[in-house]
This record gives structure tokens, sequence and C-alpha cells, in this order.
């Protein structure tokens, strides 16, 4: 029993050994590291030789390491490895992400893991022949090709014997034959190689800095270097090569008024700093109290916390998020300030970092403590030539107080002697001085910087406009002071920028060098004019002087086209945001369209009633760093090519054209006036008017005295001359309710009146004459009445044809009793003027003793041929007024003229608009 229970105390000490090697060693003390290109310049002297030997092949390998990168470069080289047979593997670390690169089996394995600047970041690489390959950083794995893990290689060593392993230079050959691009600038340390696949948790805490394992190939702590000319050998604290996550916050030592610091953080992409938590208040404390030299002298406030309650007094909210504080750390008796305080800050000293509130009165200020999202990338707008300075720079410390920034590649931006620099740093001669414009002291924003060389085409010393931005492109636009809106907020007419500076320089319209407003655009189409659309909404005929042979009309015109010469800026969906001004239309070619047959040669003309707008159809063009502000020249974001979007001018004009009134048909007549329109400035050469759409519209809502407007049409013109132009074909209908009612009706029963008498006693002459020379007398005076009244002209009208025919019916009418009568004897001279009554066959008749007149047996016929005249007088007149009645009316009411003919059997072309 004894012997067991050793045996098994023994047992249980191995296992705990063994699991204590697992977990490696304890992550405290200080570790060997290697400074590689210290001078930042990149060349070949940059390197660590491991001087150790592989003792034989290694058909599965795994490399770990941390690194911090001082610069990028196109392929920046940690790791390789490489032997005689040119068996190579090399880890490769640039802007776009960590790559491996095993030459031997024809791999390379594009990570994506983008290595930070200046920041500790812990790699994994194991590589095997039978198993998956398996990617680790920062604790984090690399899903591989397969959607879990990479494939495995084919069965080669990846290690062997003959090779050699360099950190810092890419080998291409071992151990010799090095390129300056390709080479490491930063540091690197706790390189391991095992012969072995380690397991993923083995992985995780290795790239979490969790444990520390000793390769059994090359053992970080044991391996001996041979160190480059622009290398070195150092140590530092272990811990401090383990901040592979480090905390998110940058103190600002600048005291800023409470408004100027939640902008400041802003600006750099995060917030305003409040603690959520006993852990984050004690980190916070800790950092704020660090620097209580410069922030919180004699117990003075260490920096401002991101929360008010000025919108509801006891209400704290975040200023980021506008949401209720969820933590508090009040000191005791506060808050206290009421209305008067508003804002928090901490406090040290006695306070021992407790909250205390203050007001937020502009005469105050705090240190700033953001809480940023790290690593804080920035973008220079406005860097024209990449070959000097960088476009992309990572937010590094702090320098002489204030914050320091790193480039990619080959410079930096720091404060030195009360100034902003840029500095190339492989040519300490190229550099630029930042304006102090009154702004808050940082470089953040939009700034006028000043270079020691010719810069983007501009003399040595001319103030040229950068911004440095951590606002994301194409999707945010960078206000002056660095704070981002949404780009689609700048120039909207609403202010939006803590500086407003989003509604500044808004003009629409790009002009291009050269560009002459003289000359029309190029077509689209080679070897084709420019196409320029017409349409016209007719609003109003606000008169038709037919007599005049002129009617006034109120349009609408509508011009649209194209030029491939501009570019627009801010279009928006709606139409009718898009205004261009007249001051800027001055500048821009636009059409000019005559009213040909206008009075006092109208043609449409740009003023402040113009209203010219962008159509926007294209996509806009692709960001442009070189440009300093998003969105306000070519190509940058939000700008469109004139090629792809349309411009589109409206004005109203009240015009008089002349027309050519028929009255032949008058009052029954239709006219066809006309409205061209033509090209009078370029030749069709050069311009072509076409219609768009249908080219012209009325809205058919007028209420005209005379005449109802009929069909509208346009089409083309066709003349002699080198214009292109269109004609509008207007319909008029004259309304003939009126002299129906006043002429045809009255001078219809008038006729009526004069045939009646025909039914009078055909020997009742007095009665007979005294009624139709009444009608030819009322005639007469209401054609003499009208006829002032209607059109002169030279030609007989169709009213005119019914008054005639009406006159001389009623003269007819009283000739034919005229004649009548002079047939009609009587019986002797003393007879009376008045006949004696007749029979009904016209005969006398006499008086006897019963009756009071007595027929006449056997009569003579002394009355048969007025009787007779009187019969067929009357039949034909009546006959006859009846079929130039008809006539009359048949013509009059299915009237039509040369114009109609004209108008509707031409077809003409179907025309659409550009878009």
């Amino acid at each position: 029993m004894e012997l067991a229970g050793l045996l098994l105390l023994l047992l249980m000490v191995a296992l705990l050994h063994h699991a204590r090697a697992g977990e490696g060693q304890d992550v405290s003390g200080e570790i060997k590291v290697v400074k590689l290109q210290e001078s930042m310049v990149a060349n070949t002297g940059s390197f660590a030789k491991w001087t150790g030997h592989i003792l034989g092949p290694v058909t599965a390998v795994t490399i770990c390491y941390r690194v911090k990168m001082y610069y990028y470069r196109p392929d920046v080289t940690v790791f390789s490895y490489i032997n005689t047979n040119n068996t190579k593997i090399r880890t490769d670390h640039n802007r776009y992400g960590m790559q491996v690169v095993v030459a031997s089996h024809d791999r390379r394995l594009d990570t994506g893991f983008i290595t930070p600047l200046l920041q500790w970041s812990a790699f994994c690489i194991a590589l095997s022949n039978t198993s998956p390959h398996t990617i680790y950083f920062n604790g984090l794995k690399y899903q591989g090709e397969d959607g879990l893990d990479g494939g495995g290689f084919r069965d080669t060593p990846f290690m062997d014997v003959d090779g050699t392993i360099v950190l810092g230079q890419d080998q291409d050959a071992p151990a010799a034959v090095y390129d300056s691009t390709q080479s490491f600038s930063g540091e690197v340390t706790d390189v391991n190689v095992w012969s072995r696949h380690l397991s993923q948790q083995e992985m995780v805490n290795i790239t979490s800095c969790k444990t520390r394992l000793q390769g059994d190939v090359l053992a970080w702590d044991s391996a001996q270097f041979e160190i480059g000319t622009d290398s070195s050998e150092t140590t530092l604290p272990l811990t401090e090569t383990c901040n592979i996550v480090p905390e998110p916050y940058f103190m600002f030592l600048d005291k800023l008024q409470f408004l100027d610091a939640v902008r400041l953080c802003r600006a750099f992409g995060g917030e305003l700093t409040t603690p959520r938590d006993d852990l984050q208040q004690k980190a916070v404390y800790t950092l704020a109290e660090s620097n209580r030299r410069v922030c919180g002298e004699e117990g003075g406030p260490l920096m401002w916390l991101g929360i008010t309650d000025q919108h509801s007094e006891g209400n704290w909210r975040y200023i980021s998020t506008n949401t209720n504080v969820s933590y508090f750390n009040w000191a005791q008796g506060q808050p206290n300030g009421r209305t008067m305080e508003n804002c928090a800050v901490i406090k040290g000293e006695t306070f021992k970092g407790r909250w205390v509130d203050q007001s937020c009165r502009k005469s105050l200020k705090v240190c700033t403590l953001c809480t940023l999202n790290t690593p804080v990338i920035l973008r220079f707008r406005g860097i024209c030539d990449s070959t000097l300075y960088d476009e992309l720079f990572v937010l590094a410390g702090t320098m002489n107080g204030k914050p320091y920034f790193r480039g990619y590649y080959r410079s930096h931006v720091f404060y030195s002697e009360r100034r902003w620099h840029l500095h190339n740093i492989m040519a300490n001669d190229t550099h630029g001085l930042m304006d102090d414009d009154g702004s808050l002291d940082f470089p953040v924003g939009r700034h006028d910087w000043r270079f020691s060389h010719g810069f983007c085409g501009e003399e040595q010393g001319v103030a040229q406009s950068l911004t440095l931005t951590q606002c994301a492109q194409n999707r945010h636009f960078t206000c002056d002071d660095g704070t981002c809106i949404p780009i689609n907020q700048v120039c909207d007419r609403r202010v939006q920028c803590p500086d407003m500076s989003d509604e500044l320089d808004c003009s629409t319209v790009q002009l291009p060098k050269g560009y002459q407003p003289t000359l029309p655009p190029p077509s689209t189409q080679p070897d084709l004019p420019l196409p320029v659309y017409l349409n016209i909404t007719l609003n109003t005929f606000a008169s038709i002087k037919a007599i005049d042979n002129r009617f006034t009309v109120e349009l609408l015109v509508r011009l649209v086209w194209r030029d491939p010469r501009l570019q627009f800026r801010h279009l928006r969906r709606d139409r009718q945001l898009n205004i261009i001004l007249p001051s800027e239309a001055e500048k821009m070619w636009v059409p000019v369209v005559a009213f040909l047959n206008a009075e006092k040669n109208q043609h449409t003309v740009v003023d402040t009633d113009t209203k010219i707008t962008i159509e926007r159809l294209g996509a806009a063009l692709a960001d442009h760093t070189e440009i300093s502000k998003e969105a306000t020249s070519p190509p940058a974001a939000r700008v469109y090519e004139g090629s792809d979007n349309n411009i589109r001018v409206a004005r109203k004009y009240t015009v008089v054209f002349q027309c050519s009134f028929n009255f032949f048909y008058y009052p029954f007549n239709t006219d066809y006036c006309y409205m061209i329109f033509r090209m009078n400035t370029n030749t069709d050469k050069y311009v072509a008017l076409w219609k768009d759409g249908a080219g012209i519209h009325y809205r058919r809502k007028d209420k005209l005295a005379e005449y109802t407007i009929g069909k509208v049409i346009m089409r083309r013109l066709v003349t002699d001359e080198p214009y292109s132009g269109l004609q509008a074909i207007v319909q008029m209908k004259r309304l003939y309710t009126t002299q129906v009612v006043t002429v045809f009706i009255p001078t219809t029963l008038i006729n009526v009146i004069s045939f009646a008498t025909f039914l009078f006693k055909w020997f009742d002459f007095q009665n007979r004459i005294m009624v139709s020379l009444t009608a030819l007398l009322v005639l007469s005076m209401l054609f003499s009445q009208i006829s002032d009244n209607l059109p002169k002209t030279s030609y007989v009208k169709l009213i005119d044809i019914w008054f005639f025919s009406s006159i001389m019916f009623s003269f007819l009418t009283v000739l034919l009793h005229t004649v009548v009568e002079y047939n009609h004897h009587y019986s002797s001279p003393t007879a009376p003027s008045s006949s004696p009554c007749l029979l009904e066959t016209g005969e006398p008749a006499s008086k006897d003793s019963t009756h009071n007149w007595i027929s006449v047996e056997n009569p003579a016929h002394p009355y048969s041929r007025p009787v007779l005249i009187n019969k067929i007088g009357f039949l034909v007149t009546i006959t006859v007024y009846a079929m130039i009645f008809v006539i009359f009316w048949i013509v009059a009411l299915n009237q039509k003229t040369p114009e109609d003919a004209m108008m509707f059997s031409v077809n003409d072309t179907q025309v659409t608009s550009l878009g």
C-alpha cells in the first residue's frame, strides 16, 4: 500500500510538472528584442541572422513571434527561411494584410490580418503536410480557403539542415541577396520555431500573450543572432511587448472648453471618455492622474466627462448617444451645481478620481481624454505626390506634449517649435508647416500648409489646403474642424458641421480649364450635332386678336442637353435641389432658341426668372484623395460627369406670335397658328433642336371669349436656312354660339317672317309690302350694325354671304309682292283701294237679299296671272332659300382648310429626350 501511494504521488507530481510546462513561463520580467532598421530608411543592412542550425528535415512547422512595425512597405518581410533547394518560407506584413509564402509548395496565404503600426502584434503560423494550415493573430484564427482552416501541403519538408533563418529581410539565396524594398522596419521578439503543428489552444495562448513556449528548432531566449549594421539587440519589459490590445484611451494635454473637447474626440473618431464601470474608472483615473502635473495642479479638474444634464436638470445623459448614464462615481455631496453646472469632471488629490459637476462655460478649460477605436488611422487628403508624403497615418502616441502621427511609408507629423510639421523621414529638407488659423491647435481637419519646395503645382511657400481625417472615404465629409457628417448632407441647405463648413463652396458646376461658353458642347455621338431637346407647356392664351393677326400666349419653355466638358457636384436624386445659380449659368454654354415669328425678336434668356437644374442620371466618380475637400473638385466623391447627366433649363415667357387668320368661314372658321422655334446662334452642323417627347402640351383650362383650342402638335421646321428648328401648330376653333344666337337665329326668323307674307291674301298688297319692307329694313340695319364688329377683310366672309342671302331673299319677297300687285287689275278706276272679297277660287262675289255676298256663276278670270305669279314665286323663293340654307350650314359646320390637311397628314417622328 505504501509503495502504491508513493507511485501515485510521483505520478501526480509528474502530471503537475507537465501541466506547468504546457502553460509555459510566467509572463513577467524582461525579454530580448531586436530592433531592425532604426534609421527608418529602407536598406539591406537591417537584419538579424540566426546563427543556429536545423538538425533535420521538418515536415511540420509552427512559427510564432511578436512584432512592432515602424513603417509599411510594398512587402515587409519579418521572418524568412530558405535552403539551397530554394525551399522557402516567408511572412510579409503590409498595409493590406499579413501573408505567408511557401515557395516550395507554390502557396501564398493572404490572411487579411492588418498589422498595425507602432503597436505590438502576435502571430503564429502552423504548416503541415498532413494537417490543415492554421494562422493566429492576437488570439484570432484565420479562416482559410475552405472556410475553416487552409488545406494541407504536399509531402515535402518545410525546412532542412541546409536552410538559414533571417529576420527583417527576404532571402533570395541563403543568408544573401537582400532587397531593401522588402525590408522590415520595426521591432521583433519571442521568435520561436517548432518542428510540430502546435495545438489551437497553444497558439491561442501564445498569440494572446498568456503563455510563453520555447521552440525546439529555434528557441528565442537562447538563440543567437548576427545583427546587421542598421539593427540592434536590446531588452524591454515583457508586459510592454505583450500589450497587443492597448487601452482605447488617448489623453490630450491641451486644456479645452467642453464643446471643443467633444469636437476634438469626434474628429479622431471617438467620444469624450466616461467610465462605465469600476474597472474603467480605475484605468481612466490612473491615466489622468499620470498627467496631473499638466492637467490638475492643486486639486483642479483632471479631465472632462462626456455627460451632461443641460437639457433636463438631474437627468445625466451621454453626449455621444443621448442615453441615460448607467454608472456614477460622484464625490460626496455631488452633484450640487443645479442648473449652473451642467457638465462633469474627474478630480484628483483628495477626490481620488471622484466626479464633480462643473460649469460648461467657455472660460473653463480642462484636459481631454478620448475613447478611440484603435488603431486610429487617418488619411491626408490633398497629398498629390505619395512619393514625398504618405496619405495614411496612424495616431502613434505623443511627442512634445502633442499627438504624434506616423505615416505608413515615409513621413510623420509632429509638433515642434510651436508649429505642426509634416516631414519626409528620408529627406530632412522636405517638409511642410501648418498655418496657425486660429482654430484648435491640432492638424486634424482642414488646414493650410506651406511646403519647403514646390508641391502640387504650386510655388514654394504657397499655402495649400490639406485635410487630415479619419472620416470614411466616399461615405463621409470632413468638416474643417475634423468632425464627420454623411456626405449626402453636404450643400443640402442645412448646416450640419459644428463650424458650418459643409455649406461653403457649394457651387454645382465645375468648369474645366479653357472652357468657352460661346462654343457649343461636342456631341456624345461622333460626327453628329449636339441634340438639344425642347418641350413647351402652353399655360394660357392671354389673348387672341384675330383682327390684328396675332395671339399672346404664356408658355413654359424647357430645354434639355448635356455638356461633356462640365462636371457637377453635390447632385441629388431630387432634381429640384440641383439648382444652378444665374451667376454660374453665365459662365456656361446655354442654348439660345429664337421665337422666329414672335414680335420684338424674342428668344430664350438666362436671368433671375430662369431655373436651371441638373438631372442626376449617372453615377458619381470615385473619390480621389489628391483633393483636400471631399465632394468639391474632380475627381472626387459625389462629382458627376456632364456626359452622363442632363442640364435642364425652364423659364416662363409671355410671347406675342403673329398668325394669319382666315376669316372666309367666319364665324365658323378654324385657324392654324404657328409658333416657330429655331437655333439661331449655331448651325445644324453643331446643334440640332429636337422635341422632347410630344414636344408640346396644353393644359386646356383657358376660357377664351372667341376661340377654343383644339389639337396642338409639334414637328420639325423645314427651311432652306442651315439652322435647326421646330414649329408648333395650334388649332384654334372660333366659338360661334354667340353669333348663332345674335345673328343667324334672328336673321332666320326675320326671313321666315318675310316668307310668311306669302300666306297673306295675294291681293292684300298693303299688309304684304309693309311686313316685307319692315323685314328688309331690319335685316339691313342688323347687317350694318354687325358689320362694324366684323373683321375687316378684302374678301367676302361666310357671314357676309349669309346676310347678303337673307337681304336678297327679303328683297325678292318685296319684288314678288310688287309684281303680283302689278298684275292685279281692278274692275274700275273708281274701285276702292282694297280689292273686293273674292271666292276661294279668286272670283269676285256680289250681294243678294239673302246673303251678304252672292257667288257669280260662270265668272271670268281676270286675276289668274297674279295668283299664279304669287304661287310660283313663293315656291321658288322658299325652295332656293332652303337649298341655300342647307348648303350654307353644311359648309359652315364642316369647313376644312388646307392647313388642316397639312397639319394632320404629316406624321412627324416622335423623339424622346436624354435619359
